[in-house]
């Protein structure tokens, strides 16, 4: 049996690898700046590599003493060995520690023994007490160590890689150190926020439509246990969407034959006008069945979305209604390609199209276009509908009692019914009322790429 060891796949562990990714790569930049440091550390850094020679060096004797500094090939490229009585040991002596001069004086221990160290490049004056060539080698920088007989031995390092104060070298050691933070931060960040990203844009994408099919689960566990329980969900909603619409269409078809008889009774009426007015009411409550269960059954989000031209979709609107005569006008761009489902949109457009004309007798179509969404609005010149009134018009069956009744046709859900189709695009509808008479409805919808 095959032991597969898998580390959770949970937020938690996901920001527990953000920080150790940050820490091991704070580590790995301080590696790399270790490499490129200044005279102040490299120097520091080499005295444990230089102590042997220091002590060969200072157990010879003064004639062997050039010869062997000569041969070293250590911590430097070149040592030179300076007597007591030489102009470079009595300025390196006289080197203080709080001299304003860019070197550095500290204490080098050998066997118990304190030896005076300074440390020091060519920006130093002590550098023109140093024999060397110059024009080889512009970078290069020094360790001098005193010795017991207080002559010098010098280190020379030919060449640095990297050169600067060391109020520069911490600015940019903390530079390093935040970079890296904070690039792992905004690579986990990323990554982090990248399933969240997905499951809301799955989100915009099926709208408030039930039928739609569920959500990928991705992510990490957290995140899945939100999507499937999102999922069960749906799956809920969409059953009682199925159940609703099942009990309508049966209610639908059960009225059919009470209204049948109530229609095949009225003929025996006698009276002309109580006929009629029973009459008037069967083709009513038919009516009202039928609008409910076309309504009910969401008929428009069985349409597949796709890429379709919207502003001649609209221009199309225009020219039918012109077609019969009716003032309808559009004003918007030639050409704008969009996502959705172009069916049901010109019905929602068309319903707009219809109150518009019905009540405001002429229709004008406008669309607008921006980066973030597409607004499209119908206009009219009709007698506007009451302040209170502009949200309850999208309720099932309202109508107002003067203008817009059921004596002029309709029976409460149009408006509802272009709301439903909008909002299944991730939009909306509202209404305002026109200065000077007139109302307007005004479709708003995002442009999701």
């Amino acid at each position: 049996m095959k032991i597969r060891l898998r580390p959770p796949d949970t937020i938690a562990w996901r920001i527990a690898m953000t920080v150790g990714a940050a820490i091991i790569g704070v580590l790995i930049l301080s590696a790399i700046l270790s490499q490129f440091t200044g005279p102040t550390a490299r120097e520091v850094a080499g005295l444990d590599r230089a102590d042997d020679t220091v002590r060969m060096i200072d157990a010879a004797s003064a004639i062997d003493r050039p010869r062997l500094a000569g041969a070293v090939d250590i911590f430097s490229n070149k040592a030179e060995w300076y007597t007591a009585t030489s102009p470079t040991s009595r300025l390196l002596a006289a080197a203080k520690p709080r001299d304003a001069s860019p070197h550095l004086v500290k204490w080098f221990w050998i066997d118990g023994r304190q030896l005076r160290s300074v440390l020091f490049d060519l920006n130093d004056p002590l550098s023109d007490a140093v024999r060397f060539d110059r024009s080889k080698h512009p970078d290069a920088f020094f360790l001098a160590v005193q010795l017991r007989d207080s002559s010098w031995l010098v280190f020379i390092g030919m060449h640095r890689d990297w050169e600067g104060p060391q109020p520069t070298q911490i600015v940019i050691a903390l530079g390093f150190v935040a970079l890296s933070i904070l690039a792992a931060s905004v690579l986990a960040t990323y990554f982090l926020s990248k399933p969240i990203r997905r499951f809301a844009e799955e989100l915009r994408r099926i709208g408030g439509d039930p039928r739609a099919g569920p959500v990928h689960e991705t992510g990490p566990r957290e995140l899945r246990a939100a999507i499937a329980a999102f999922n069960a969900l749906q799956a809920q909603l969409r059953t009682f969407v199925e159940d609703r619409t099942v009990m309508l269409a049966a209610m639908s078809h059960d009225l059919r034959t009470p209204l049948t008889k109530i229609r095949l009774r009225g003929e025996f009426i006698e009276d002309e006008d109580q006929r009629a007015r029973l009459f008037r009411d069967v083709d009513d409550l038919q009516a009202m069945a039928d609008s409910a269960l076309s309504f009910f059954r969401d008929d428009y989000k069985d349409e597949e979305a796709t890429v379709f031209d919207l502003a001649g979709l609209l221009r199309t609107i225009a020219d039918d209604y012109g077609d019969h005569g009716k003032p309808v006008v559009y004003m918007g761009p030639n050409r704008f390609a969009f996502s959705g489902r172009p069916f049901a949109f010109r019905r929602a457009c068309m319903n707009l199209v219809d109150n518009a004309l019905k009540y405001g007798y002429c229709a004008q179509l406008e669309l607008n276009c921006s980066m973030a969404e597409i607004i499209v609005e119908v206009s009219d010149e009709g007698p506007g509908i009451p302040p209170h009134a502009l949200n309850q018009v999208f309720t099932p069956f309202f109508r107002l009692e003067q203008s817009r009744n059921r004596a002029t046709g309709g029976m409460g859900l149009g408006l509802t019914s272009a709301r439903a189709v909008i909002q299944a695009h991730g939009g909306d509808i509202t209404l305002r009322n026109r200065q000077g008479g007139g109302l307007v409805a005004r479709i708003t919808m995002p442009l999701v790429s």
